[in-house]
């Protein structure tokens, strides 16, 4: 009973961190091709598009974490790797 629940809370914050660099990344999207503000850099599309699918990638490995159908460390993990392949993107982009 009490892994099923850590599996359900821990999905759920995968889910909602995923929500969330998916909000992101569509609101920057937003920003940079229906505004007239003016950015000191901005991201490529491709890099915000690539983003996004790292968050999908992501929010898909949550509820599956939450069914119960994969592990927590393995869930986890891949989170982990792709917000950090996300951030090497996102710095290499601009650099």
């Amino acid at each position: 009973m009490l892994k099923k629940n850590t599996n359900v809370v821990l999905g759920l914050i995968q889910i909602v961190l995923s929500v969330y660099w998916i909000y992101e990344m569509i609101f920057l999207y937003y920003k940079y091709q229906y505004t007239d503000i003016l950015f000191a850099f901005m991201y490529p599309n491709w890099v915000l598009f690539l983003n996004f699918l790292l968050s999908i990638i992501n929010l898909y490995f949550g509820i599956e974490l939450m069914k119960g159908k994969i592990s927590n460390t393995r869930s986890y993990l891949t989170m982990i790797t792709l917000i950090i392949i996300g951030g090497l993107i996102n710095i290499l982009s601009v650099a």
